[in-house]
């Protein structure tokens, strides 16, 4: 019976001292408002702050206090919130500065407006379609204000044959066409757009033979070709400058039937190429071979504006002994002699010039060697007739 009557004592305590919580609860749901939700509470983050004319779409969360009432609501797929007792308005794609009066308008029906008040609580994430020459095609989650330039980060970076010059952002009823080079090489941030909800994103390719093949080590690219575009107009939109530099020495410039010409670094803003040309860097030493009746015999820096004189004079001919009348160049992987112009044709790297004697000298060492071949025969005879006499 003792225990009978503390139950009942503490049952009626409690009961008393909860009434405030159950006063609370039934005031909670007779307004039908519910707490924050979790998702409102996590952290927001973005590239500036979001002012009103931020336009807001399905996932955005927006805080409203009501009087004395907090509620966390999402925009819906269709672009609406729903509050309890009140109704429904349509925001979706409204700025934030016009949905807000909407909002604002529709809980003044059951609140006290002055006393009411709607804020941005979170940004929405939404899907973005990309296609054409990029690494992965399909649609990519972006972040609440993902530019440009990180989206096709995201999507793995260009192809090599991408055109870049002319990537596409389909933006509802309107194409912003994007010079994606410029802005990355010359700094154009203005051109680094903001994805937005509903954005298309579409990378051109470079058309089948009028291009430029940019070729580095380890890789290759290829670029549209111009008429105007220069060298290094190719160089910068094929993106090498913004690759490793391995220390290139030269470039080999090969056109549509014409032979390999080589070309300096600092030529490269005043060259122009042909269509389907192919540009190759390298990174090695270009050297050039001399020998024959020079004074310094051996291998000297390539130089593209050089010809065959402009090494032999390097090389310090001596005109008594030699004669570049007769200069003989070998060539190729199975070198095969080629008589060239030394003034006019052009010596590539990997080239040996040989400068052969005068014929002065070669007649001078026939003869020397004519003498010492009668010197030595006679010399045997000597011998031989010395032997028969005291035999």
């Amino acid at each position: 019976m003792r225990y009978l009557i503390l139950f009942v004592f503490f049952l009626c305590s409690s009961l008393f001292a909860d009434e405030d919580l159950f006063k609370s609860a039934a005031i909670g749901n007779r307004s039908g408002l519910s707490t924050r939700s979790a998702i409102a509470l996590e952290p927001a983050f973005s590239e500036e702050s979001v002012d009103s004319s931020y336009v807001l779409g399905p996932g955005d969360f927006l805080d409203l206090m009501l009087e004395d009432n907090y509620l966390s609501v999402q925009v819906a797929p269709d672009g609406s919130i729903a509050i309890e007792e009140c109704g429904v308005a349509f925001v979706g794609g409204k700025p934030l500065f016009e949905a807000r009066e909407m909002i604002l308008d529709l809980a003044s029906k059951r609140y006290k407006r002055d006393q009411c008040y709607v804020q941005l609580s979170a940004l929405k994430r939404f899907r973005v379609n990309a296609m054409g020459a990029i690494v992965v095609v399909g649609q990519q989650l972006v972040d609440p204000q993902t530019r440009l330039s990180f989206f096709i980060r995201q999507l793995g970076g260009f192809l090599s044959n991408a055109n870049t010059e002319d990537v596409q952002v389909i933006r509802g009823k309107d194409t912003l066409h994007v010079n994606f080079s410029a802005m990355s090489n010359k700094g154009n941030f203005e051109d680094d757009v903001m994805m937005e909800q509903g954005d298309r994103v579409f990378v051109p390719y470079v058309k089948m033979g009028d291009n430029i093949a940019m070729i580095f080590p380890g890789f290759r690219s290829s670029v549209a070709y111009s008429k105007d575009r220069t060298v290094q107009d190719y160089y910068e939109l094929s993106g090498a400058a913004r690759m490793h530099n391995y220390g290139y020495k030269a470039a080999c410039i090969r056109e549509p039937g014409k032979p390999p010409r080589w070309i300096t670094l600092a030529e490269m803003s005043e060259t122009k190429v042909a269509p389907n040309t192919e540009v190759e860097f390298s990174v090695q030493e270009m050297l050039v071979y001399v020998g024959g009746s020079v004074n310094h015999i051996g291998k000297f820096p390539y130089n593209p504006s050089w010809h065959a004189l402009d090494y032999i004079a390097a090389a310090g001919i001596n005109t008594i002994t030699g004669s570049w009348s007769q200069v003989r160049v070998w060539r190729g992987k199975e070198p095969k002699a080629l008589s060239l112009s030394v003034t006019e044709d052009q010596i590539i790297p990997g080239d040996y010039i040989e400068i052969p004697k005068s014929r002065y000298e070669a007649f001078k060492d026939f003869t020397l060697f004519l003498v010492s071949l009668l010197t030595v025969v006679s010399s045997a005879f000597l011998i031989y007739a010395t032997y028969n006499q005291n035999n």
